[in-house]
Protein backbone atom coordinates (compact mmCIF):
# COMPACT_ATOMS: atom_id res chain seq x y z
CA UNK A 1 0.00 0.00 0.00
CA UNK A 2 1.07 3.61 -0.95
CA UNK A 3 -0.30 4.93 2.93
CA UNK A 4 0.27 2.54 5.95
CA UNK A 5 -2.90 1.19 8.41
CA UNK A 6 -2.31 4.06 11.16
CA UNK A 7 -2.91 6.61 8.64
CA UNK A 8 -5.87 5.48 7.32
CA UNK A 9 -7.02 5.24 11.13
CA UNK A 10 -5.71 8.31 12.02
CA UNK A 11 -7.63 9.97 8.73
CA UNK A 12 -10.73 8.43 10.25
CA UNK A 13 -10.81 9.85 13.68
CA UNK A 14 -10.65 13.46 12.65
CA UNK A 15 -14.56 12.71 10.86
CA UNK A 16 -15.89 9.52 12.80
CA UNK A 17 -16.38 9.25 16.94
CA UNK A 18 -15.53 4.99 16.44
CA UNK A 19 -12.90 3.62 14.13
CA UNK A 20 -12.74 -0.20 14.60
CA UNK A 21 -9.46 -2.14 13.90
CA UNK A 22 -10.82 -5.74 13.14
CA UNK A 23 -9.37 -8.30 15.78
CA UNK A 24 -7.71 -6.20 17.53
CA UNK A 25 -9.62 -3.13 19.12
CA UNK A 26 -11.99 -0.22 18.24
CA UNK A 27 -11.17 3.79 18.88
CA UNK A 28 -13.77 5.65 20.45
CA UNK A 29 -14.02 9.57 20.05
CA UNK A 30 -15.27 11.53 23.48
CA UNK A 31 -15.61 15.29 22.14
CA UNK A 32 -14.52 17.40 25.19
CA UNK A 33 -15.02 21.51 25.86
CA UNK A 34 -12.88 24.23 25.75
CA UNK A 35 -10.88 24.06 29.43
CA UNK A 36 -9.22 26.29 31.97
CA UNK A 37 -6.84 24.83 34.21
CA UNK A 38 -7.29 27.28 37.43
CA UNK A 39 -3.87 26.15 38.71
CA UNK A 40 -1.67 26.95 36.00
CA UNK A 41 -3.63 29.03 34.15
CA UNK A 42 -3.45 27.62 30.31
CA UNK A 43 -6.64 27.46 28.51
CA UNK A 44 -7.16 24.14 26.73
CA UNK A 45 -8.68 24.50 22.71
CA UNK A 46 -12.61 22.18 21.91
CA UNK A 47 -10.61 19.00 21.79
CA UNK A 48 -12.07 14.50 20.77
CA UNK A 49 -10.33 12.45 23.91
CA UNK A 50 -9.69 9.09 22.45
CA UNK A 51 -10.55 5.76 24.57
CA UNK A 52 -9.55 2.26 23.54
CA UNK A 53 -11.79 -0.11 24.18
CA UNK A 54 -10.45 -3.65 23.03
CA UNK A 55 -13.95 -5.17 23.30
CA UNK A 56 -14.95 -3.48 19.86
CA UNK A 57 -13.10 -6.26 17.66
CA UNK A 58 -15.69 -7.24 14.97
CA UNK A 59 -15.64 -5.47 11.27
CA UNK A 60 -18.22 -2.30 10.64
CA UNK A 61 -16.41 -2.11 7.01
CA UNK A 62 -16.07 1.37 7.41
CA UNK A 63 -11.62 1.08 7.72
CA UNK A 64 -11.66 -1.64 5.00
CA UNK A 65 -14.04 0.07 2.70
CA UNK A 66 -11.59 3.12 3.28
CA UNK A 67 -8.31 1.86 2.55
CA UNK A 68 -9.89 0.23 -0.49
CA UNK A 69 -11.36 3.64 -1.86
CA UNK A 70 -8.29 5.05 -0.88
CA UNK A 71 -5.11 2.97 -2.31
CA UNK A 72 -7.57 1.82 -5.42
CA UNK A 73 -7.47 -1.81 -4.26
CA UNK A 74 -10.35 -4.54 -3.74
CA UNK A 75 -11.77 -4.84 -0.30
CA UNK A 76 -10.80 -8.15 0.14
CA UNK A 77 -7.07 -7.06 -0.19
CA UNK A 78 -7.88 -4.61 2.06
CA UNK A 79 -9.33 -6.72 4.34
CA UNK A 80 -5.85 -9.20 3.95
CA UNK A 81 -3.94 -6.06 4.93
CA UNK A 82 -5.37 -4.87 7.72
CA UNK A 83 -6.02 -8.21 9.11
CA UNK A 84 -1.91 -8.83 8.64
CA UNK A 85 -1.48 -5.38 10.40
CA UNK A 86 -3.75 -6.16 13.55
CA UNK A 87 -1.85 -9.67 13.58
CA UNK A 88 1.80 -8.11 13.76
CA UNK A 89 0.94 -4.93 16.72
CA UNK A 90 -0.98 -7.40 18.76
CA UNK A 91 2.14 -9.78 18.71
CA UNK A 92 4.37 -7.20 19.43
CA UNK A 93 2.58 -5.58 22.55
CA UNK A 94 2.28 -9.61 23.57
CA UNK A 95 6.21 -9.77 23.27
CA UNK A 96 7.17 -6.47 24.45
CA UNK A 97 4.18 -5.23 26.56
CA UNK A 98 4.29 -1.72 24.93
CA UNK A 99 3.10 -0.51 21.67
CA UNK A 100 3.15 2.92 20.32
CA UNK A 101 1.35 3.60 16.91
CA UNK A 102 2.21 6.93 15.36
CA UNK A 103 -0.57 9.64 15.44
CA UNK A 104 -2.52 7.63 17.95
CA UNK A 105 -1.10 6.98 20.90
CA UNK A 106 0.65 4.27 23.51
CA UNK A 107 -0.80 1.06 24.74
CA UNK A 108 0.89 -1.09 27.96
CA UNK A 109 -0.03 -4.53 28.59
CA UNK A 110 -0.98 -5.22 32.14
CA UNK A 111 -0.04 -7.81 34.16
CA UNK A 112 -3.62 -9.30 34.35
CA UNK A 113 -3.73 -9.04 30.62
CA UNK A 114 -5.27 -5.68 30.61
CA UNK A 115 -4.80 -2.63 27.81
CA UNK A 116 -3.90 0.78 28.98
CA UNK A 117 -3.98 3.27 26.19
CA UNK A 118 -2.85 6.63 26.51
CA UNK A 119 -3.92 8.95 23.50
CA UNK A 120 -1.26 10.89 22.06
CA UNK A 121 -1.54 14.86 22.32
CA UNK A 122 0.41 15.75 18.98
CA UNK A 123 -2.89 15.48 17.33
CA UNK A 124 -6.21 17.28 18.03
CA UNK A 125 -8.88 15.05 16.15
CA UNK A 126 -11.65 17.92 17.07
CA UNK A 127 -12.98 19.96 14.17
CA UNK A 128 -14.03 22.41 16.56
CA UNK A 129 -10.09 22.82 17.32
CA UNK A 130 -8.57 23.95 14.34
CA UNK A 131 -6.07 26.81 14.47
CA UNK A 132 -6.44 27.23 17.99
CA UNK A 133 -3.44 25.89 20.25
CA UNK A 134 -3.76 25.49 24.02
CA UNK A 135 -2.73 29.26 25.74
CA UNK A 136 -1.46 30.58 29.15
CA UNK A 137 -3.95 32.71 30.63
CA UNK A 138 -2.75 35.70 32.49
CA UNK A 139 -4.72 37.11 35.65
CA UNK A 140 -5.51 40.45 35.96
CA UNK A 141 -4.24 42.48 39.01
CA UNK A 142 -6.41 45.12 39.45
CA UNK A 143 -4.46 47.52 41.92
CA UNK A 144 -6.10 49.41 44.22
CA UNK A 145 -3.70 51.98 45.26
CA UNK A 146 -6.58 55.06 46.66
CA UNK A 147 -7.71 52.56 49.08
CA UNK A 148 -4.44 51.42 50.61
CA UNK A 149 -3.47 54.78 51.15
CA UNK A 150 -6.44 56.35 52.79
CA UNK A 151 -6.20 52.99 54.75
CA UNK A 152 -2.53 53.92 56.42
CA UNK A 153 -3.18 57.37 56.49
CA UNK A 154 -6.55 56.15 58.82
CA UNK A 155 -4.49 54.14 60.28
CA UNK A 156 -1.51 56.40 60.66
CA UNK A 157 -4.20 58.76 62.60
CA UNK A 158 -4.65 55.83 65.21
CA UNK A 159 -1.69 54.87 65.55
CA UNK A 160 -0.34 58.35 66.65
CA UNK A 161 -3.15 59.54 69.24
CA UNK A 162 -6.32 58.78 70.68
CA UNK A 163 -6.80 62.54 71.55
CA UNK A 164 -10.05 63.98 69.97
CA UNK A 165 -8.39 67.22 69.57
CA UNK A 166 -6.10 65.66 67.08
CA UNK A 167 -9.40 64.25 64.81
CA UNK A 168 -10.77 67.57 64.49
CA UNK A 169 -7.31 69.53 63.46
CA UNK A 170 -7.37 66.73 60.46
CA UNK A 171 -10.67 66.62 59.48
CA UNK A 172 -9.56 70.89 59.66
CA UNK A 173 -7.52 69.96 56.43
CA UNK A 174 -9.83 67.08 54.59
CA UNK A 175 -12.86 68.68 55.05
CA UNK A 176 -11.74 72.23 52.94
CA UNK A 177 -9.83 69.66 50.59
CA UNK A 178 -13.47 68.21 49.77
CA UNK A 179 -15.01 71.35 49.16
CA UNK A 180 -11.89 72.80 47.21
CA UNK A 181 -12.59 69.73 44.77
CA UNK A 182 -15.83 71.16 43.63
CA UNK A 183 -14.58 74.97 43.50
CA UNK A 184 -15.05 76.82 40.35
CA UNK A 185 -12.43 77.35 37.78
CA UNK A 186 -12.61 81.33 38.55
CA UNK A 187 -11.76 81.14 42.13
CA UNK A 188 -8.11 79.52 40.96
CA UNK A 189 -6.20 82.41 42.76
CA UNK A 190 -7.71 81.53 46.29
CA UNK A 191 -7.46 77.81 45.63
CA UNK A 192 -3.69 78.20 45.39
CA UNK A 193 -3.30 81.17 48.11
CA UNK A 194 -5.66 78.26 50.47
CA UNK A 195 -3.00 74.96 49.35
CA UNK A 196 0.15 77.00 49.93
CA UNK A 197 -0.90 78.35 53.56
CA UNK A 198 -2.08 74.52 53.70
CA UNK A 199 1.45 73.00 52.45
CA UNK A 200 3.01 74.18 55.82
CA UNK A 201 0.30 72.56 58.34
CA UNK A 202 0.86 69.53 60.28
CA UNK A 203 -2.24 68.71 61.73
CA UNK A 204 -0.70 67.21 65.04
CA UNK A 205 1.15 70.04 65.85
CA UNK A 206 -0.11 72.00 68.42
CA UNK A 207 -1.47 74.78 66.46
CA UNK A 208 -4.60 76.24 65.78
CA UNK A 209 -6.44 75.59 62.67
CA UNK A 210 -8.44 79.06 62.35
CA UNK A 211 -5.26 81.08 62.79
CA UNK A 212 -3.48 79.62 59.64
CA UNK A 213 -6.49 79.23 57.39
CA UNK A 214 -8.31 82.56 56.56
CA UNK A 215 -11.78 82.92 55.57
CA UNK A 216 -12.45 81.58 51.83
CA UNK A 217 -15.76 82.25 50.15
CA UNK A 218 -16.54 79.11 48.66
CA UNK A 219 -18.70 79.50 45.34
CA UNK A 220 -20.11 75.76 43.83
CA UNK A 221 -20.06 76.10 40.10
CA UNK A 222 -22.39 73.69 38.25
CA UNK A 223 -21.14 70.76 36.48
CA UNK A 224 -20.05 70.92 32.69
CA UNK A 225 -22.31 68.65 30.64
CA UNK A 226 -19.66 66.79 28.11
CA UNK A 227 -20.47 65.64 25.11
CA UNK A 228 -19.32 62.28 24.51
CA UNK A 229 -18.96 61.75 20.53
CA UNK A 230 -19.12 58.03 19.63
CA UNK A 231 -17.23 56.70 16.95
CA UNK A 232 -17.93 53.63 14.69
CA UNK A 233 -14.73 51.28 15.63
CA UNK A 234 -14.16 49.01 12.53
CA UNK A 235 -14.05 45.08 13.16
CA UNK A 236 -11.09 43.31 13.52
CA UNK A 237 -11.38 40.86 10.56
CA UNK A 238 -9.28 37.54 11.14
CA UNK A 239 -8.15 36.25 8.07
CA UNK A 240 -9.77 32.88 7.00
CA UNK A 241 -7.28 29.65 5.72
CA UNK A 242 -8.40 28.58 2.55
CA UNK A 243 -8.29 24.53 1.23
CA UNK A 244 -8.28 23.62 -1.48
CA UNK A 245 -8.65 20.15 -3.00
CA UNK A 246 -5.49 19.34 -5.58
CA UNK A 247 -6.70 17.65 -8.45
CA UNK A 248 -2.98 17.68 -9.55
CA UNK A 249 0.44 20.15 -10.21
CA UNK A 250 1.94 20.77 -12.99
CA UNK A 251 5.31 22.47 -14.56
CA UNK A 252 4.09 23.49 -18.09
CA UNK A 253 0.95 25.83 -17.63
CA UNK A 254 -0.35 24.18 -21.02
CA UNK A 255 -0.92 20.84 -19.19
CA UNK A 256 -2.36 22.34 -16.12
CA UNK A 257 -4.70 24.11 -18.40
CA UNK A 258 -5.61 20.54 -20.06
CA UNK A 259 -6.62 19.64 -16.42
CA UNK A 260 -8.53 22.55 -15.89
CA UNK A 261 -10.76 22.43 -18.62
CA UNK A 262 -11.59 18.97 -18.04
CA UNK A 263 -12.77 19.75 -14.86
CA UNK A 264 -14.44 23.03 -15.84
CA UNK A 265 -16.30 20.61 -18.10
CA UNK A 266 -17.52 17.78 -15.04
CA UNK A 267 -19.03 21.30 -13.55
CA UNK A 268 -16.67 21.53 -10.59
CA UNK A 269 -15.75 25.21 -9.39
CA UNK A 270 -11.97 24.37 -10.21
CA UNK A 271 -9.28 27.32 -10.13
CA UNK A 272 -5.01 27.80 -11.08
CA UNK A 273 -3.58 27.84 -7.55
CA UNK A 274 0.22 29.30 -8.02
CA UNK A 275 2.98 27.77 -5.87
CA UNK A 276 6.77 27.87 -6.49
CA UNK A 277 7.36 26.19 -9.64
CA UNK A 278 4.03 24.37 -9.75
CA UNK A 279 1.40 25.05 -10.96
CA UNK A 280 -2.03 23.31 -8.89
CA UNK A 281 -5.21 22.56 -10.51
CA UNK A 282 -8.09 22.67 -7.50
CA UNK A 283 -11.26 20.85 -7.97
CA UNK A 284 -12.69 23.32 -5.59
CA UNK A 285 -12.14 25.71 -2.37
CA UNK A 286 -13.70 25.79 1.07
CA UNK A 287 -13.39 28.12 4.07
CA UNK A 288 -14.34 25.25 6.31
CA UNK A 289 -12.20 22.77 6.71
CA UNK A 290 -14.73 20.32 7.69
CA UNK A 291 -16.29 20.71 4.09
CA UNK A 292 -12.83 20.33 2.53
CA UNK A 293 -12.37 16.86 4.24
CA UNK A 294 -15.69 15.42 3.64
CA UNK A 295 -15.49 16.51 -0.23
CA UNK A 296 -11.69 15.23 -0.73
CA UNK A 297 -13.18 12.11 1.08
CA UNK A 298 -15.72 11.77 -1.78
CA UNK A 299 -13.06 12.99 -4.94
CA UNK A 300 -10.63 10.46 -3.51
CA UNK A 301 -13.12 7.71 -4.63
CA UNK A 302 -12.45 9.11 -7.70
CA UNK A 303 -8.89 10.04 -7.85
CA UNK A 304 -6.49 8.86 -5.05
CA UNK A 305 -3.95 11.04 -5.99
CA UNK A 306 -5.72 14.08 -4.73
CA UNK A 307 -4.94 15.79 -2.04
CA UNK A 308 -5.80 19.28 0.50
CA UNK A 309 -3.46 22.50 0.51
CA UNK A 310 -3.85 24.66 3.11
CA UNK A 311 -3.34 28.66 2.24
Amino acid sequence: MNKTVEHYISELLFLHDCVILPNFGGFVGNPQSAELNKTTGMLSPPSKQILFNANLKTNDGLLITHISNQEGITQEVAKNEVDNYATKITNKLTSSKVLRIDKIGLFTLGKEGNIIFLQDSVNNYSLDSFGMKATQNKAVLRETIIEEKVAATIQNIRTQSNNPRVFLRAAAIIIPLIALSYISITQQDKINNVYTQMASLNPFENSIIAEVIPEVKIEFAATPIVEIIEEDIAPIKIPQKTYYIIAGAFSKKKNANKMLAKLKKWDYNTELVPGGNLLRVSYNSFTNKADALIALHEIKQENSAAWLLTQ
